[in-house]
């Protein structure tokens, strides 16, 4: 049985935390606009001093003041949406539509703040593709009627143009296609591809639509002939450094499992090798409880990863893949151990962001906060269809 005790208590604390704070907090990317300069490197040099600094730099402020940004109130929006709560769905989609992005002709959602990663840097007001996809499952999973058909599919289709025709791809042929993963970056990155690819493929069924069934497949295609022997997926493409970590590996898994009953081809043994791998090793049991693993200490470590012991998504994910794709309740209960008891603030309610090689960072990040409240009812929900 699924430890419902540990599960209803974290959940219902974070809820009323997030409902005490309005739903608005920083966000871990967040660099104070006064201390941005033009040079790409020292922003990079900033972001990395203030996401591993375990003391909130950025200073607190009161409500909706926080910068609006679309990765928390995305996942916030799923999460609530599992509840079918239309007041809280309908305050987020009022943010939603506040952070359209203005430089593209279709609907996508824009940064909110300025990112500056080694990767790449992009403005506040440049789209973000992951994002976007993100709302647009959403919109797939919708149930709480906010949208009539209608809008739904004007919206879908909105967001499914922005990706194929402004967004863009590369097209390799015969390996299939790959999705890019923002306006500026123009390297590789796995996991973004394979959650356009899949995601444009359950729209073209819904709506008949070839095209987007057509470049779903060869987008999933390249993903598959992507992996590695041993079943895992390298973050990014050469020459980019060999690196792979926990969440992403999820990421990855998450999107083939969406686009298995879609395809003209069976990824099946894919799945399987890429859950093999996922589940020797990326995570190690200690007593009841199943720890993730960073990263694969086989490779390199990519910037922050060197320094984090564990990430919250690596558990987020981790909850969602092992309730959602492949339900195993070994797992469930030995990740819902974990957070409950290393990242569960029992007093607020709200959780750890992540645990560092110098201790734990107690920042209440709302990207973190909301990507785990969506893990949470994940795994409610999936209890329920189990007990059917």
């Amino acid at each position: 049985m699924v430890k419902t005790s540990y599960l209803n208590q974290m959940i219902d604390g974070l809820d009323k935390w997030l409902q005490s704070i309005r739903f608005c907090y920083t966000e871990c990317n967040y660099i104070p606009e006064k201390l941005l300069t033009n040079n790409h490197r020292l922003n990079v040099i900033l972001r990395t001093f203030f996401r591993l600094s375990p003391i909130n730099l950025r200073g607190n402020r009161k409500g909706d003041a926080y910068p609006l940004t679309p990765q928390a109130n995305v996942a916030l929006l799923k999460a609530y949406n599992l509840s079918k709560d239309k007041e809280i769905i309908q305050m987020l989609l009022k943010r939603i539509w506040k952070l359209r992005s203005t430089k593209t002709k279709h609907f996508a959602l824009k940064q909110g703040i300025k990112i500056s990663i080694s990767l790449y840097e992009n403005d506040k007001e440049d789209p973000t593709p992951l994002n976007t996809v993100w709302f647009g499952q959403f919109l797939l999973e919708e149930q709480a009627g906010i949208f009539s058909k209608q809008d739904k599919k004007e919206l879908l289709l909105s967001i499914s143009d922005y990706l194929i025709e402004e967004s863009g791809y590369n097209d390799h042929h015969s390996e299939g296609v790959y999705f890019y993963y923002g306006p500026t970056l123009k390297k590789e990155i796995y996991n973004a591809s394979s959650l356009i690819s899949s995601f444009l493929l359950r729209v073209g069924h819904l709506y008949d639509i070839q095209l987007y069934k057509t470049l779903g497949e060869r987008g999933i295609q390249y993903i598959v002939n992507k992996q590695n022997d041993d079943g895992s997926w390298f973050y990014a493409s050469p020459p980019e450094i060999k690196s792979i970590d926990c969440f992403h590996q999820s990421y990855i898994l998450q999107a083939l499992c969406m686009a298995k009953d879609y395809l003209p081809f069976d990824i099946s043994i894919s799945i399987e090798k890429g859950i093999r791998y996922y589940r020797q090793n990326l995570f190690k049991k200690y007593g009841d409880l199943v720890i993730p693993i960073r990263y694969d200490k086989r490779y390199p470590p990519r910037n922050t990863w060197l320094f984090q012991l564990v990430d919250g998504r690596d558990i987020a994910e981790a909850l969602i893949f092992f309730s959602k794709y492949s339900y195993d309740e070994t797992m469930i209960n030995g990740l819902l151990s974990y957070l409950y008891k290393e990242f569960h603030n029992k007093k607020t309610g709200a959780f750890v962001s992540e645990i560092l090689i110098w201790g734990k960072n107690k920042i209440p990040y709302i990207e973190f906060q909301a990507w785990f409240l969506y893990a949470l009812k994940i795994v409610s929900s999936s209890i329920k269809k189990e007990s059917i």
